[in-house]
């Protein structure tokens, strides 16, 4: 969720959005994949100063508490500080772990260009900056950017619509915070795989913002103006389509077929009652995971295996097949 997930958002293979399942699992569960190395306290002391734009969104803090918990397996120090979703608090923090000589700094900002001032300040300091679950524009040196491709995020929710609803019908899509990267990205992918489909229309685009109550609101105002028969599906960004999902399993609104985006506790319930058909699985503690686990090769000498300038997740697909096989990580 680039994420802030309410940018979930809040956002993830990236390479391979749909199919990847078992292989998926097993990174999201091991505390030292990805990267290759072993989880073995780190010799020298390194201190890691991470910014995240909002400490208190439920993704974002599953991500910051994962992180926390690699990096004692490692020895490392994690600083954590909250952004509180403000540009300029964001900024100071990042001054705030420079002066702190850090080892390196992880980056989970709520503006990817609004941070750059900060990156380039760290750049200066000779400090290391990793972008985290939320992409930074050009302007300032990153050593890689660790998350999802919201692009293929966006192109499994497409095939996904496209498997619910056979290929044919009106299609309506909900948007997270217009501009976000994530938003951007995501609805990209889905308008890419979409537009392969002649059966398939996308009849509107509506705004949720990554909101739960926005969501239910964008719901009933979907299923009043399209009745039965003429809405196929409706695609969400983020996790909060299970609240729309459940308004219109309670109505009987079970012709149209309901896609969301990550996978909180909540999202792995409706699935499994039914209300949703599928969900993208963008997991924030392998992300918390391979933020340590990174910066520690980078920190300590092993920089081929970071891949650069992306260090993509999986993105594995749930739908009730395979729901059961998948427990969620996060609640929220």
């Amino acid at each position: 969720m680039r994420s802030t997930r309410k940018r979930h958002l809040g956002r993830v293979a990236a390479v391979a959005a749909v199919g990847i399942l078992g292989t998926a699992l097993a990174a999201c569960s091991s505390s030292s994949s990805g990267s290759g190395t072993s989880s073995s306290p780190a010799k020298a002391s390194y201190t890691l100063g991470v910014m995240i734009n909002d400490t208190t969104n439920p993704f974002l803090a599953t991500m910051g508490n994962a992180l926390t918990a690699e990096a004692t397996k490692y020895g490392i120090k994690a600083d954590i500080l909250n952004g509180n979703t403000d540009n300029s608090t964001e900024l100071s923090d990042v001054q705030d772990l420079i002066d702190k000589h850090v080892s390196a700094i992880l980056l989970t900002p709520s503006d990817p260009v609004a941070i750059i001032p900060g990156v380039k300040e760290a750049n200066q300091a000779g400090i290391p900056v990793f972008a985290l679950n939320s992409a930074i524009a050009s302007g300032g040196k990153l050593v890689t950017y660790i998350g999802d491709s919201d692009y293929q995020y966006g192109v499994a929710e497409g095939q996904l619509a496209v498997k619910a609803t056979g290929g044919h019908g009106n299609v309506a899509i909900l948007l997270g915070v217009l501009g976000d990267a994530p938003e951007v990205d995501r609805l990209a992918g889905i308008k890419t795989v979409l537009a392969k489909y002649p059966g398939i229309k996308i009849v509107t685009t509506q705004v949720d913002a990554w909101e739960n109550s926005e969501n239910l609101a964008d719901t009933q105002d979907l299923l009043s103006k399209y009745p039965k028969g003429q809405l196929a599906a409706v695609i969400a960004e983020g996790p909060e389509m299970y609240v729309g999902a459940a308004y219109a399993a309670k109505i009987g609104r079970t012709d149209v077929k309901f896609i969301a985006g990550d996978y909180s506790t909540q999202v792995e319930a409706a699935i499994k009652d039914g209300q949703l058909y599928g969900t993208v699985d963008q997991s924030p503690v392998l992300e918390g995971q391979l933020g340590v686990q990174l910066a520690y090769d980078w920190l300590t000498g092993k920089k081929s295996a970071v891949k650069t300038p992306d260090y993509f997740i999986p993105l594995p697909v749930i739908t009730a097949a395979n729901v059961a096989s998948y427990p969620a990580q996060w609640s929220g």
